[in-house]
């Protein structure tokens, strides 16, 4: 065991139970376990491959360096797009998120209504309740009436307004003169009133 995994070891000593610890350090130890062996032999082949791709690599590393180091301009454009890329990526995560938790609290929203719904059922029996249901939908249905009576005589002025061409009466005509051009208020000046 290398002095990695006792430091991890060390650092787990308070928050994992006595008995986990045991079995971690009894696992990472005995070189018959599983743990041991894998990261040898990932070792080993990483070593390897490194060893074989060192010297065809190395050549077009060291050119790529020279060409970054002869040309700034290229640094400072990959390091602007890398930025542009990293921020974009916040912005996504921020976007997933927010939409993850604006969904989470509507589903939530939406079983606690069906639950309070149940738990008005149970309370005050199927019976008092389709009362209240009738009564709730009644008046809900009176206030729909009024909104479209109060719409339809406001469409009706409107539509009186545009068949007249827009000059009904005193309110409703103030602000245009005879031959059809804006006046200007009394609170303004027009241009042409001499300053």
């Amino acid at each position: 065991m290398d002095r990695g995994d006792s430091v991890i070891l060390d650092a787990l000593q308070g928050i994992l139970p006595e008995q986990t610890i045991e079995l971690l350090r009894a696992h990472i130890q005995d070189p018959q376990s599983l743990l041991p062996a894998l990261y040898q032999q990932t070792a080993s082949f990483a070593s390897k491959i490194t060893a074989f791709l060192s010297p065809l690599l190395a050549p077009l590393f060291a050119r790529l360096l020279q060409a970054l180091h002869d040309s700034p301009d290229l640094v400072i454009l990959g390091v602007v797009l890398a930025a542009i890329v990293l921020a974009l990526q916040i912005v996504s995560w921020i976007h997933r998120t927010m939409m993850y938790v604006t969904r989470l609290a509507f589903r939530l929203l939406g079983w606690a209504l069906v639950f309070a719904l149940v738990a008005v059922v149970w309370r005050r029996g199927p019976e008092a309740t389709v009362r209240d249901l009738v009564v709730v939908v009644s008046k809900i249905a009176g206030y729909v009436a009024v909104v479209k009576d109060i719409w339809w005589v406001e469409y009706q002025k409107f539509e009186a307004q545009t068949r007249q061409g827009g000059t009904m009466g005193g309110a409703a005509g103030a602000g245009v003169n005879a031959g059809g051009q804006r006046m200007p208020s009394s609170g303004f000046r027009s241009r042409n009133s001499g300053w």
